[in-house]
């Protein structure tokens, strides 16, 4: 896994891009202890040192580093303002509120996308207000930039033209929470609020005052259960530095206690599975989405994170952290390859098409969008991606991949608990999943 280095000489040469730099790369544990207090409690943990080489292009040049590619919270508003200032208001309803203030006085951005009523009648008015819900989240780990990317590619998939987003749009209403950690991302925090805390762990009992961006959208979340409009699909995007592919965390009674019993009680508790519908039809359409890495495990020190208390308190069943890797994949048209910004956006497309086949599933009857759409619009994805994105210029076919040419002008983890044990994703073993077998393109594989 290369850091990634942005060179000003590169930039002002017509190529101002991150690209992934370094050899020699070393991470390791150094003499240096970690005080009880600042290891959360816990005696005996110690600090790291990362080691790399690189070799700058330029004399007299100012290069940056990143741990991966950087999204802001500047780029957040700028690409905000971007979709609503490009949307048809027509067709598309879509509103930007703000969800509250942070401690250090920061605005946390609220949007709700969803399809235009068809007209004022009754009927089309009562259609749009009964769409069920999808709730979306990001970044509320600072470091890992890579869900915004991910959140990128939902937002611009979900404000598109194409037939299956209208389809989308007047299938769910969208409330998306794209930055939960707006303070630690603008002051550069790797996990952390400005309160020293991990927000991920605050979801049981959030404080108003410390943790604002959990304890409003909770109480959001509790509001919608409280008027009969319980979110079908809750997903909080995150990053992992340790896995590689995309993959989910998701939550199971059954497969929790199978995994920590040593008897047979398991086989008591009776479990409607479809928890797991999502996440298979992501590892048939999303080509760094790998199912066998999937955990439904509901592990003690996950308790207090979004996924568990959504599902625990709320009552959503298909609550999901979806991890995207820091590094590249090891399976599927990807593997061996480095991750980068376009197959990032490219998850969050293939994301909104997989809840597009989930609505197929669960509604069948009331849905009848031919199933040969949805195979051409993950087709469309599959060779576009690009996204059509109204706000990332994408690079010319004869360029190397990998290499994002965003306007960063602009100014602006992972969990190291193990909850993938190694047998986490053995219940209910199947087949090997499909993976999409299109031709390997041109890109930059790993050292």
């Amino acid at each position: 896994m290369q850091p990634l280095m942005y060179s000003v000489q590169e930039a002002l040469n017509a190529r101002p891009w991150w690209i992934r730099v370094g050899t020699d790369i070393c991470y390791y544990k150094n003499h240096f202890s970690r005080s009880s207090v600042a290891a959360g409690g816990q005696k005996g943990k110690s600090y790291y040192t990362i080691t790399f080489t690189v070799n700058f292009p330029h004399k007299d040049d100012v290069c940056y580093f990143a741990y991966h590619y950087p999204y802001t919270y500047s780029t957040l508003q700028m690409h905000l303002q971007k979709l609503e200032s490009a949307h048809n208001p027509q067709q598309i309803y879509f509103r930007k509120d703000v969800l509250c203030e942070t401690l250090s006085g920061n605005t946390c951005p609220l949007v709700t996308i969803t399809a235009m009523p068809e007209s004022n009648y009754y009927e089309h008015i009562c259609q749009f207000r009964n769409r069920p819900y999808v709730f979306l989240s990001a970044r509320v780990h600072p470091g890992e930039t890579n869900a915004s990317w991910v959140m990128k590619g939902t937002l611009e998939y979900l404000m598109s033209n194409n037939p299956t987003a209208q389809s989308l749009r007047e299938s769910y209403i969208f409330k998306i929470v794209p930055m939960l950690n707006p303070d630690g991302v603008i002051n550069g925090n790797h996990r952390c609020s400005l309160s020293g805390e991990d927000l991920n762990r605050q979801w049981q009992s959030p404080n108003p005052d410390l943790h604002p961006t959990i304890y409003h959208a909770k109480g959001l979340l509790q509001y919608l259960a409280a008027v009969k409009h319980l979110p079908l699909v809750y997903c909080d995007y995150h990053g992992h530095s340790r896995k590689k592919n995309v993959f989910m965390y998701g939550c199971s009674i059954k497969e929790t206690v199978w995994h920590t019993s040593d008897n047979a009680a398991s086989c008591d508790v009776v479990e409607d599975g479809g928890y797991r519908t999502l996440p298979k039809i992501l590892s048939h359409i999303a080509p760094a989405f790998c199912m066998s890495s999937c955990s439904f495990v509901v592990e003690k020190s996950k308790e207090s994170t979004a996924r568990v208390v959504v599902w625990r308190e709320i009552g959503v069943q298909r609550s999901y952290t979806m991890e995207s890797t820091l590094c590249g994949c090891d399976q599927g048209k990807y593997k061996g390859l480095q991750i980068g910004t376009r197959e990032l956006e490219e998850m969050g497309a293939k994301f909104c098409v997989g809840l597009l086949r989930l609505k197929r599933l669960t509604s069948p009857l009331e849905y009848n969008l031919p199933s040969s759409l949805l195979d051409f619009e993950n087709d469309l994805i599959e060779s576009n991606c690009k996204v059509t994105s109204p706000t990332t210029y994408v690079l010319d076919e004869d360029e190397p991949r990998f290499l994002e040419e965003v306007d960063y002008s602009a100014e602006s983890n992972d969990d190291l608990d193990t909850e993938l044990a190694e047998n986490a994703g053995d219940y209910e073993p199947s087949a090997q999943e499909e993976v999409l077998s299109d031709s390997e393109l041109s890109r930059t594989y790993l050292p």
